[in-house]
């Protein structure tokens, strides 16, 4: 009986100590994750709203996504709200970041948003400096150049870029695209006014 005893006391002894040892192996790679930064911003930091199916945190500039129905994967978790059933595209209020990364780095990066303003006198801010000033209520189509400080020199690393808006908005589309996409000449920003009709109907 006492052998008994003893061998079950050691037997649950050796599973104690071996569940023990898994248990800090696992902790271990828990800290020492060799995962994807897609992985890590979406799963771990949780710092980004969406997820990539295609497991990337790469863009490829000038495609444009049509937010009534689609989900960029490079938005930070706040400021912007998920696509509105009634095709009203997605809320923006406040403050959020892009967050991306870039095969190679065009000349100069810039913001496109496709947005309606039920209020005017909003003002859409990418980076710390780069303003569109929507002085009436209305549909845009902007582009934003985004400041060389939040575009990293090195291609493939991730790039975190702010944004904001002063006034809450709706936004049909988005895209993160370079110089040669940008109509007019303006180096500040280039807004054209989007009549109701042709915001409805435009296709991407």
């Amino acid at each position: 009986m006492k052998n008994s005893n003893a061998l079950f006391v050691s037997c649950m002894l050796i599973l104690i100590l071996a569940m023990g040892g898994y248990y800090v192996y696992v902790l271990d790679l828990n800290r020492h994750r060799d995962v994807s930064d897609s992985y890590q911003y979406y799963y771990l930091d949780k710092k980004v709203r969406f997820w990539n199916k295609y497991q990337s945190m790469y863009i490829i500039p000038g495609h444009v996504y049509d937010t009534t129905v689609e989900r960029p994967f490079f938005l930070d978790r706040t400021g912007f709200s998920a696509p509105d059933s009634n095709g009203r595209g997605m809320a923006f209020t406040d403050r959020s970041a892009f967050i991306f990364k870039l095969y190679k780095n065009p000349d100069t990066v810039y913001a496109f948003l496709r947005l309606k303003s039920e209020l005017g006198h909003t003002m859409i801010t990418v980076g710390d400096h780069s303003t569109a000033y929507l002085d009436e209520p209305g549909s845009y189509e902007i582009y934003i150049p985004i400041e060389r400080d939040f575009i990293s020199e090195i291609p493939g690393e991730v790039n975190y870029v702010p944004v904001s808006t002063s006034l809450p908005v709706n936004i049909y589309a988005l895209a993160i695209t370079s110089r040669t996409s940008v109509p007019g000449d303006s180096e500040v920003f280039s807004l054209n006014y989007v009549a109701e009709d042709e915001l409805e109907e435009a296709v991407y």
